[in-house]
Order: structure tokens, then sequence, then C-alpha cells
């Protein structure tokens, strides 16, 4: 698996939201990032989207960054950072339903976050906070993915087959079986503009734990 210096995969591994109404057959053309977060170096060829739960009952972007950089690939180097391109909160460390994006994003680099090559270097990893094989995400945090799924899908051409849970691509739970990926598909029907989250949240009280899965 090709990944970037430093890093491998892991084995198997207040309120931001939109007030705008929309129509319930609004399409998927309806869709946008916000402006501020058209990454400002050449977009990457973009291919698909992986989502993924933390499996851990709270977080943030810096304590998944900081666990991940504790994390050592087969060479003895550390990884990069946190693996995802964006984090949605669960209200335990970041605001319920709260999209952020990493530098990963930012810098349009590959993930390592879904266990294979192609997945790392053209997948767009999302992950939501919460393990979601013992309770569903939050409704803000549905709502949110639904839209920057719909959102990513309509920037980057990315169809519906291509919409993938980490589970179809690797041997893993992850994102959890009451995870609700019929409905987020079922999104992409519903397409609505996405409010960003103010970048820095607050550190997590608790960290990152990584489990298989």
């Amino acid at each position: 698996m090709a990944v970037l210096a430093g890093e491998t995969a892991p084995p198997a591994d207040a309120e931001q939201s939109s007030r705008a109404e929309q129509s319930p057959r609004a399409d998927l053309k309806a869709a946008a990032l916000p402006e501020s977060w058209e990454p400002p170096v050449a977009s990457r060829n973009w291919k698909s989207i992986v989502l993924h739960h933390s499996a851990t009952a709270q977080g943030d972007v810096p304590s998944i960054d900081a666990a991940h950089r504790r994390l050592k690939d087969g060479n003895g180097k550390p990884w990069l950072g946190i693996a995802y391109h964006f984090v949605i909160g669960n209200g335990q460390g970041m605001e319920d339903g709260e999209v952020q994006p990493t530098f990963r994003w930012q810098r349009q680099l590959q993930g390592a976050h879904a266990g294979n090559h192609l997945h790392n270097e053209h997948g767009i990893g999302i992950c939501l906070i919460g393990n979601f094989n013992q309770q569903r995400p939050t409704a803000k945090q549905v709502a949110a993915v639904k839209k920057l799924v719909a959102a990513l899908a309509n920037r980057y051409g990315i169809g519906r087959s291509q919409i993938v849970r980490h589970l179809d691509i690797q041997s893993t739970e992850c994102p959890g079986r009451l995870f609700p990926f019929a409905e987020v598909i079922a999104g992409l029907n519903q397409g609505a503009g996405l409010s960003a989250g103010k970048p820095g949240t607050k550190p997590s009280t608790r960290p990152f734990v990584r489990r298989a899965g």
C-alpha cells in the first residue's frame, strides 16, 4: 500500500448547520462546499469517499492527530498525523454536527485511513466521532455527513457507487452496524449548502484510542 513518507495505514483499518430552506426535491447540484474550504492548492484527483467512525465516545481533530502522530510504520517512522480529511463531532470534544477539515484536506494530501492503495490515494476520508456499534450517530451528525458527502460528490463528480464504508473495502466493522449508510446515500438527492465549523476546537478531555475496526 502506498502511503505518505513516514506512515502506514492501520492493519485493519454554536450550531453550524445551514438554516437555508431547501426543497425536498433539491438535487445534487444544490450541494456546495463552503468557499473557505476550497483548498489553497490544486485539488487532488478524488475518486471516492470513505466513511469511518472513531470507535470512541468522544474526540476531536487535535486529539486524533496527536494519537496518530504516536503511531509508527513498519520502518519505525512516525505518521504525519491525523489519517482523515474531515471529522464530524458529536458534542463530546467538538460541537454536535460540527465538520472540520484537517491538514490533509487543506494540503490535498492522500489519506492513511483506508488500508488500501486506491482509497488512500484517491479517497476522501470522513470520520464521525462515536462508536456506532453501540449507538447511532446523533441527528446533527447524520445531517452533517449527508450534506458533506453530497457537497464533495458534487464538487468532484463522485458517483454513489464510489461512496463506501470502511467495511466495504477492508475486513473491519467500521463505521459500525448502526451507522445509517442507506440514509446517507439517499441524502444525495437532497443536497444542500454546508456551513463550516470554526477552526481550532477545544481539546477533548480524553485522548482518541485507535482500535481495529
